[in-house]
């Protein structure tokens, strides 16, 4: 969706969406994201993913499930085991805790990962040493 060299962003479904939020803000701060909208599953673009860790060498996951057995731990797994050596940093998962996801709009926004969280997962990655 947008290629930049800070750090690799992959994000599906409304992910898109508050990723592209918080270019403008991350670009104020002096990174730019490479995001890659995941538009199947499955098969996985390891290609594309792979290519974009080879510019950036840092990887943040969006995602919308839980984070355990969630699509970022798998996609996690998968980049651990294949990209180990393009990785500069551990890869930030961003996911929703392991509970049950709130029917209230409001108590939602709450749960799921939005723009702001994926705004100091990148700062994180970036700027301090982990």
């Amino acid at each position: 969706v947008k290629s930049g060299n800070a750090v690799t962003v992959l994000t599906y479904l409304h992910g898109v969406k508050e990723s592209m939020d918080s270019i403008e803000q991350l670009n104020k701060e002096a990174m730019d994201i490479d995001l890659i909208e995941l538009r199947t599953l499955k098969p996985l673009d390891m290609e594309t993913i792979r290519d974009s860790l080879q510019r950036t060498n840092k990887l943040c996951i969006l995602d919308e499930s839980t984070r355990s057995g969630g699509v970022g731990a798998t996609i996690s797994s998968r980049v651990c085991e294949e990209m180990f050596d393009l990785l500069d940093a551990p890869v930030i998962r961003l996911a929703m805790d392991d509970t049950p996801v709130p029917y209230a709009s409001s108590m939602e926004k709450v749960v799921v990962k939005r723009s702001t969280d994926l705004i100091e997962g990148v700062m994180k990655l970036c700027t301090s040493r982990i």
